[in-house]
């Protein structure tokens, strides 16, 4: 009967033995996991962080050309202005010299 506890204490450490083993590997895997997952969460937030500074510098980019855009347009408005002046200048010069050129062959 003594050997029968004996061996039933054995048998109990080497279980015990066991599942400490098996939990042991587990832990590791886990552990393994957890350092893949934290590089991996690492490697997103240096991603996301490299995004932010890319849309920024987007944005200023867009800010810029649309500012440029405002110029040009003022400046265009402004040339078309100029266009018509000289233009509406020269209707005028040619309507003069034809009264002038008009005046000369009734001479």
């Amino acid at each position: 009967m003594q050997e029968k506890k004996i061996l039933s204490l054995d048998e109990k450490i080497q279980k015990l033995i066991t599942s400490f083993n098996e939990i042991k590997e587990k832990y590791a895997v886990l552990l393994e996991e957890k350092n893949d997952l934290d590089k991996t969460n690492t490697e997103f937030k240096q991603l996301n962080s490299h995004n932010k500074e890319k849309i920024e510098e987007m944005e200023k980019i867009i800010n810029q050309q649309k500012d440029e855009i405002e110029f040009l347009r003022n400046e265009n408005r402004t040339l078309r202005k100029q266009v018509e002046n000289y233009e509406c200048n020269t209707n005028d010069a040619l309507s003069k010299l034809d009264d002038v050129l008009d005046q000369i062959q009734e001479l």
